[in-house]
Parts: C-alpha cells; structure tokens; sequence
C-alpha cells in the first residue's frame, strides 16, 4: 500500500483585497429587463456587466430575479461599498439601460470606481447616466451568515 503525500495547495491570486471600497451593483435579471435589452440591440448585457465587475477592484455584483421597477424599463441600482468597515451607502437608481449608450455609460462609470461618496451615489455622473438616474433609496440591508 504506498502512501501519497498531499501537495500543498498554492493559493488563488485574488486581483483585490477583501476589505477594497467599490461599487455594489443591483442587476435586474427580471424577464423584461432582460427581454428588453435583447430587444434593444442583442448583445449580452448580463455578460458584459459580469466582466466589469471582475475587473473592478472591490466590485460587488448582486443579481436580482426582478428589482419590482418595470415600469422604468431596464433598471439597475449601484451604492458604494467602503471596504474596511463593510458599510454600503444609498443606492442611486437608473432606469433605461436597455439604450446602448446608457448601459455602456454605465460600464464605464463602474469601471472607473462607480460613486466615489458613500452618501452621495448619484453625486457625480457621466452626462449619460445623468439621463438616466431616477432616484436614490436607503442603503441595502445585508445580512451575514
């Protein structure tokens, strides 16, 4: 009987630290967000925000089965997320993502940090997403464990 020796594991290289700040992105899967982004220009919507948050340090993404705002059409939420001591701010609100230049303003704007004042998400924004904020609600309530 020969005995095999574990290897140790070598560990994942996390491109973030835990405690980054970033923004915290509610997406709408709902079946008419998602129908209308198919309908508005057929690209993979739900993908490409997957890419973007990967690729933002401290990034957040939660998927939602529906948001409950169809009559704003395709809609997201983004707060921001102060890493250290895990609190998220209010979340800023748009509606109309299903338009090619306010989804990708919106990629650009979470690429770059998303809001940069925790209390003030909606503070400072490209002029597209401008268009497209229809307003702010309280902070989500995240419970752990």
């Amino acid at each position: 009987m020969s005995r095999r020796t574990a290897r140790p594991r070598r560990a994942l290289k996390n491109r973030t630290p835990a405690d980054a700040s970033g923004p915290v992105l509610a997406w709408c899967t709902g079946s008419r967000c998602a129908g209308l982004r198919r309908l508005a220009d057929g690209e993979d919507h739900e993908q490409q925000i997957v890419s973007t948050i990967r690729a933002t340090p401290g990034a957040v993404l939660i998927n939602s089965p529906c948001l409950g705002r169809c009559e704003l059409a395709c809609v997201a939420a983004v707060a921001r997320r102060d890493g250290p001591n895990d609190q998220i701010g209010p979340l800023a609100w748009f509606s109309g993502l299903e338009d090619h230049r306010r989804f990708h303003a919106l990629r650009e704007w979470l690429r770059a940090g998303g809001p940069q004042q925790i209390l003030q998400p909606d503070r400072v924004l490209p002029s597209a997403l401008r268009a497209a904020t229809c307003g702010t609600t309280p902070a989500p309530r995240i419970r752990r464990g």
